[in-house]
């Protein structure tokens, strides 16, 4: 029963539309630096879902942890291990999943559905439209508006991790609600990755 719920809160809805991720692109791993969403998809409840980069670990790859939230709390936190020169979800070496009043749990990649990449010949292009001023509950921004196989983005530099401000597909919307530079830090419990708290999902 736990593993069903694990699978089922996994992987975070930021990452839900892999049109959206094609256009998002790699990640600025800055350590410290994290931006908040609001995800809106037909037919769920609008969540909350905030994405924080933790320290480097080796060869080019980093730690980011993501919080998915409802109007009732905290519903699941995950931490992730990252390639750094790959796009999310695609790029992502191990996971640890934490619902709310539940240890972090290891769980295997092997045991979730992640979106996958496009085929090179099948891979959508990424038209870039402009510059264009964006609202969003952030605040409002001059952002690069892109447009990818019916899914629009808009960026700026000015963000941090993939400088996302807005993205709307038929499958959900995404809107800026905060941002730092530095500051984030992570939701685990100290000492999480000792004892039961480092245990691999198991059927």
């Amino acid at each position: 029963m736990l593993l069903a719920l694990l699978l089922a809160a996994a992987p975070t809805p930021l990452f839900a539309d892999p049109r959206l991720g094609e256009a998002m692109g790699r990640i600025d791993p800055r350590p410290g630096a994290w931006a908040e969403y609001l995800v809106r998809a037909p037919g769920h409840e609008d969540l909350r879902v905030r994405a924080t980069v933790l320290a480097d670990a080796a060869d080019g790859r980093h730690w980011l942890e993501l919080i998915t939230a409802s109007a009732g709390g905290i519903v699941s936190a995950s931490r992730v291990l990252v390639r750094a020169d790959a796009t999310l979800p695609q790029g992502i070496e191990r996971m640890y999943l934490m619902l709310a009043g539940q240890q972090p749990i290891e769980v295997p990649l092997d045991r979730i559905k992640l979106p996958q990449a496009p085929q090179a010949r099948a891979r959508p292009s990424v038209a870039r439209v402009g510059t264009e001023r964006v609202n969003v509950p952030a605040g409002t921004f001059t952002a690069e508006a892109m447009r990818i196989a019916g899914a629009r983005v808009w960026r700026t530099a000015s963000v941090p991790l993939w400088g996302l401000v807005k993205a709307r597909s038929s499958r959900q919307s995404l809107e800026l609600v905060a941002f730092s530079m530095s500051g984030g830090h992570s939701v685990f419990p100290p000492g999480w990755d000792q004892g039961k708290g480092s245990d691999r999902a198991e059927q």
